[in-house]
Formats: structure tokens, sequence, C-alpha cells
């Protein structure tokens, strides 16, 4: 896996991606070799100048989702004796009755029929996949084919719904009055942790033995939940504060929230498929996105196939994605300030980008990092903020590419030279001239020159009874930071007391430290650090190397006045 790096000459291989500092901070990386197993659907081509592309393997619509970004799959391509697992492996099914029809599914060797009172489909849900899962959801979407028999209200399609205390809370596809209801019970918190249901009764009448594609999707991002039947918007609402896109989205989530607001699992109920309905079904799937907006998806998918039956799939399920490695950057609050490629796009084809980064380190299929959507020739990345109010910046990172062929299956889009710039945060320069200017009864008087770089926040002062090990760390006094602000002029100036020590004692989270107090006669040793204002008082925050230490001895002094 090569990488190139233009403006750093230390060449190294992708997966040890440990970029080395430099006094400009800067440098591009370039993502010319991506190994087979990173790519779903996606095949390497060698351009004319040698340099390599990726474009979309198969252009029939026949394969599955990327594993990456798809929770269950379930093809109903065998009979329910057998139907152990679901097609990713990520689910058991507990229990299994349904009439296995060959020949006559949507897509694949066959699908299921459901008629009897006992069929239906039971799956276990298992901890840290989305179905069992209590955290946030995310961006999602379920999505099946259906053959209805007869229209019965209260067949259910699908159900994962809880009801600890008394309260149902889940998700439930169901028929009624002719039509698709999709209800979420009690899945959205407001900002009061208030939850409320949201039911989707709207809908176009279903007709009785013919194949329909339903959907129900939701975006994490501007609030956009909408269901779909055979590919056009059925009904759509934004859950947000103000019923707008993007102001205010509620979190959706099957976990409970604690007096403390935080989310736990309380309820891990099976979800059920083909409950007292009545008919045929295939392709059932849930994934971690949304239908990114449809917007450009539909108008190429539609615009020549109106029928999803011609293509035998919903074709915005289909492209070939690249889903890179995490790599890592050498520091943390690293700031990504470009991200470019370069693409060939025939007519009704296209490409497009997600990217995400992190000072946690993660693994390739995570799904707690979140993922945003950029575009090409992506400018400032780090000054987009995240839901927590910090800045979209870190050390780990991880981009995938989408490549969208078009609907006819004639033509694919070819991506190559895929570019990132970024430009390291640096921790600041140690503190110079530090001497203790003063001893007295129990306590000592540092001085040191404030620092100049351009963002510091504060500044620590290590101390302890042995050269090069130190037995407390000083970041307060009085309550305040120990800053540029603490002292007059160009010096910093403080002075070390057992109450000092003490105070800073009782905010040590760790408790690995002893805090040593100070007493008469005895040498100590002093050291201090400058640190910046990057997620202070956390592992990723950026502090310098200690200054030269200093030695100082508290002593009372003479008695005689």
């Amino acid at each position: 896996m090569p990488l190139r790096r233009s403006r750093l000459l230390l060449l190294l291989p992708l997966c040890g991606m440990l970029l080395s500092p430099r006094p400009d901070a800067g440098g591009t990386v370039e993502f010319s070799s991506i190994p087979k197993q990173y790519l779903h659907n996606v095949r390497a081509v060698q351009l004319d100048d040698g340099k390599t592309a990726y474009t979309v393997k198969d252009l029939t619509y026949r394969k599955s989702s990327d594993p990456l970004i798809t929770d269950i799959v379930l093809s109903f391509n065998t009979p329910s004796r057998r139907l152990a697992r679901d097609d990713t492996r990520h689910y058991r099914i507990t229990a299994s009755d349904y009439n296995f029809k060959t020949g006559g599914g949507a897509l694949g060797k066959g699908c299921a029929q459901f008629f009897k009172k006992e069929h239906g489909v039971t799956i276990e849900t298992v901890k840290g996949a989305w179905l069992g899962t209590c955290d946030d959801l995310g961006s999602f979407t379920v999505e099946f084919r259906f053959m209805p028999y007869e229209l019965r209200d209260g067949s259910v399609l699908f159900s994962r719904v809880g009801y600890f205390s008394g309260t149902k809370r889940g998700i439930e596809i169901s028929i009624s009055n002719g039509a698709v209801i999709a209800a979420l019970y009690g899945v959205f918190d407001r900002p009061d942790r208030k939850v409320y249901d949201v039911v989707m009764r709207r809908g176009t009448p279903l007709t009785r033995l013919k194949w329909h594609h339903f959907g129900l999707s939701f975006d994490r991002l501007s609030g956009k939940l909408v269901k779909y039947l055979d590919g056009e918007e059925d009904e759509v609402l934004y859950v947000t504060e103000s019923g707008e896109a993007y102001n205010g989205v509620y979190a959706p989530s099957f976990g409970y929230r604690s007096p403390e607001g935080k989310l736990q699992c309380l309820d891990s109920p099976p979800a059920y498929i083909g409950k007292g309905y009545a008919g045929l079904m295939d392709e059932f799937r849930i994934s971690y996105r949304h239908f990114e907006d449809l917007e450009k998806v539909t108008e190429l998918a539609y615009r020549n196939y109106r029928s999803v039956g011609r293509i035998g799939r919903i074709p915005y399920n289909v492209e070939g994605v690249i889903t890179s490695p995490v790599y890592r950057f050498s520091g943390t609050g690293t700031k990504v300030q470009e991200f470019k490629w370069k693409e060939d796009a025939p007519e009704d084809t296209f490409i497009w980008m997600e990217f995400r980064i992190s000072d946690r380190s993660f693994r390739a299929n995570d799904v707690d990092i979140k993922w945003y959507r950029i575009g090409n020739n992506q400018k400032k990345i780090f000054l987009a903020k995240q839901e927590d109010g910090e800045y979209l910046r870190g050390k780990y990172y991880q981009w995938r590419a989408h490549l969208v062929a078009s609907p006819d299956g004639k033509r694919a889009p070819r991506l190559s030279d895929i570019v990132l710039e970024y430009r390291l945060d640096y921790p600041p320069n140690p503190p110079l001239f530090l001497e203790a200017v003063a001893a007295g009864d129990r306590s000592v008087t540092l001085r040191w020159k404030k620092n100049v770089d351009h963002d510091i926040l504060g500044y620590k002062i290590y101390y302890g009874i042995t050269p090069g090990r130190y037995d407390g760390i000083l970041t307060t006094v009085n309550g305040a930071r120990i800053t540029n602000g603490t002292g007059a002029g160009n010096y910093i100036q403080v002075r070390i007391t057992n109450d000092v020590i003490d105070e800073n004692r009782a905010h040590d989270r760790f408790d690995k430290l002893h805090y040593p107090l100070l007493q008469n006669t005895v040498l100590y040793y002093f050291s201090v650090s400058a640190y910046d204002s990057y997620k202070p008082d956390t592992a990723y925050n950026h502090e310098s190397e200690p200054s030269k230490p200093v030695t100082a001895r508290p002593y009372q002094g003479s008695e005689i006045k």
C-alpha cells in the first residue's frame, strides 16, 4: 500500500502511516493504492498515464450492499428450516416458519411465502448491532420487497418493539387501511428528554398480487424521515424542533434515558418479520445510512426506470464502495485542510464521498464514529463542528467513496488521484528561563518567561524530591489556571505553598501522584510545561516538553530580625 507525500521527505507504507513532524507542520497524502479487501464491488484499472483508478466491478445491480454499511440482509433464498442466520451473519434467527417459494422472488433463487397464523421469522437482537444497540441509531434505512395476497389490517411486515414499563418503544411497519403504516414508538428524544411517537399513516394504496418496494429512511444530519413506496416518497416528516431540516434534529434510539440523561439498555426485544401477514416477502435489509437525500440518485435511477422490477432491486442500493483502512497522523487534533480527487463520470453516473476523523483510535468497521459527507475539493474540514461542539479534527481518519453506475448498467465512473492535505497541530515550545527566585517557610516562588506561541492556554508545574521523577502536577492557583495572565510584564511568577498543593491534589482525577507537601530543608526539583487550548484536561491536549529543571529548598530563615 504505497503512500506518497509531496511536501514531506519521509516515505512510509500506508498501513504504518505515522507522519514525522516538520517545521512547516503541513503535508500532502496521496492514496495511490488500496488493498482488495477494502473494495466492495470495485475493481482497479490502469490509466494511460500508469496511475491506478477505481470503477464499479459489477454493473448488473445484483450484488449485495457494502457489508460495512449493511446491518442485516435476508434474501430468503433458502427454506425456513435452514435459515439459522441472516446473510450478513450478524444475527441469529431463533424461529423461522414460511413456505419457500422458488423462482417467484423479486430477486434471486426464491422468496418467503407467509399465509398461516404460525408463519413468521424471529430475529435475535444482538448487542452492538443496529437492532440491538441502545445508543444513537444515526442515519438508517429499513427496506424490503413484498407482494400482499390480502390487505389485512394489523399485518406486521416488520417489528422491533419493546414494552419496558408498559410503554411501546421501537419500530413497527404494518398494513392498515390498504396502505403501509410506519410507526416509531418513543424512538426520538426531544431536548427535554421526553420521547414521543411518530406514526406515518398517509400513503399510496397497495395493490394485491403485485410486487412493491418499501423503504423507511432517516437522515441523522437533516432530521428527514421518509417513507417510500416503489421508489417514490410516500410521506415526509422532519423530526426536528422547528419541523425544518437541520434545525434541532431529535436523536433516534432504542435505549432509555437514565435520570442523568444517559442512554441505557433496559429492553432488548426480538425483531419479527411477517407476523400475521399473508403474501410474499423478499430482500429485507437494514443499512447504516440514509438514501443520501435521493436527489441525484433518484434522478438518475428513475428517469429511465420507473418500475424497479426491471432491475430487480432498488437502484440506489447498488454501487461500488471503497472503504479505506483507518490511517493515523502523528499527533492529535490534526487539521484536514483539503480532500480532493479526480473523477471521470460518464452520463448518468456520479461519485460521492464520506470522511470521518477522531482522536480516539477506531476500527474500519466501527459504527460509533460519525461519517460526514464531503464534496470534491472540500476545504477546511477542520472548521466543521461536531454535535458535541468540538471541531472536526483528530489523529485517526478514514474515507469512503461511493461509485454509482448508470441505471442501464452500461456506464460507470472512474475515481483516481485521491489526495488529502493536512496541517499538524504541534505542542507549544517549552517555557524558558525557569528559576526559583525565593524560598520561604514551606513555600517556593518560581518565575519563567511567558511563552509567545500563538495558542497557549496555560502551564503545568511538575515537582518532586527525586531528579527526573515528579510526584505532583500543579495547574491551578486559588482555583484559576496558571496562564500568561498570571504574571505582569514578560514573566510569570507563582508562589507554591502547601495550600496550592492540596488544591491540585483534590482535583486529581486519576489519584496516581503523591503530591508531597513542602517541608523545610528538603530539596525539591521543579520543571514547567506549556499546553494549548485543544481539548484541555484530556489525553488529546498538546503539551510541551518540560523545561530544564531547577531546584529549591524551602527554609524558614533566621529567627533574629
